[in-house]
């Protein structure tokens, strides 16, 4: 059993050294991470190699001059990861570095430097920033001609253009882009994206609509309504029935207060004629008196 996991060893260790000259090449390993969470830096480790004397991730500079230190590991001595101190953490038995609370500067190439005490070899990784765009917030302004549209999103990594959706869809003298603009925040450095449309009503078609920014998606809005449903048609026939309403109101009024006064009058004249009987007797009774 021995013999045979020893055999399994050094033909893992050949099938390495063949490869050796290709994982040596400049080959780019790409890592995704989200603006202020965590994301895994991996130095690919030799499986034949245990004696490992350091490993340092760093980043390079222009033309290959001023590489910028992160952090790493040394055998032998401490090493000072600078203002990486508490963004970073280190697994020399892994090989990896991890990289907290991202932000839009860490984006780049980082490399990692790894010496044995027979070899060494470099790693390259790409490491991708993003940070996902708020729910679109749409505004919408018409007029009996047109309609002008706006869509804007904020606080997302990296720069993404504002997508329309019309449905049914226009062709595009019917609709067309405004203004397209992008504010970054300086602390931040996260973008705020903003576009206007304007969309021709002439067709007469209810037109429906909405904007994305890289996968945010906002609610669907309604503009340009048929000419026989126009806001202004509404808004005319609902004053008209309104009108209608209250004179109905006022005329039932006048009809119940007629109504309670012709009822009144009625009840005085019947009290009155009750009345005429009464004067007659007692009329009468003076008569004989006398």
């Amino acid at each position: 059993m021995v013999y045979g996991m020893f055999m399994q060893w050094l033909l893992r260790c050949v099938l390495f050294l063949v490869s050796l000259p290709f994982l040596q090449s400049k080959d780019v390993t790409m890592v995704i991470g989200e603006v202020g969470g965590a994301v895994t830096i991996p130095c690919t480790s030799d499986i034949c190699e245990n004696d490992l004397v350091f490993m340092y991730v760093q980043r390079p500079g222009s033309n290959g001059n001023n590489s910028q230190f992160i952090n790493g590991y040394h055998m032998n001595k401490v090493l000072d990861p600078k203002e990486y101190t508490y963004r970073t953490k280190v697994d020399p038995k892994q090989l990896t570095m991890t990289l907290l609370s991202l932000l839009p500067s860490d984006e780049g190439l980082y490399e990692c430097h790894i010496q044995y005490k027979t070899k060494k070899k470099q790693e390259n990784i790409q490491l991708n920033v993003t940070a996902n765009y708020s729910i679109p917030i749409v505004t919408v302004a018409c007029d009996n001609v047109s309609c002008l549209v706006t869509c804007s999103s904020d606080s997302g990594y990296p720069l993404r253009d504002i997508e329309w959706s019309l449905n049914p869809p226009l062709n595009q003298s019917q609709w067309r882009v405004v203004n397209s603009s992008e504010v970054r925040d300086s602390a931040s450095m996260l973008f705020s994206v903003f576009s206007s449309i304007s969309v021709n009503c002439s067709s007469g078609l209810r037109l429906n609509l909405s904007c994305a920014v890289r996968g945010a998606l906002s609610q669907e809005h309604t503009v340009c309504w048929p000419q026989t449903g126009s806001p202004g048609v509404y808004v005319t026939s609902a004053v008209v029935a309104g009108a209608v309403a209250l004179l109905c109101l006022l005329l039932a009024g006048l009809f119940v207060f007629k109504e309670r006064k012709a009822r009144t009058a009625r009840v005085d004249q019947d009290a009155e004629e009750a009345a005429r009987p009464a004067e007659r007797v007692q009329l009468t009774c003076r008569n004989l008196d006398s």
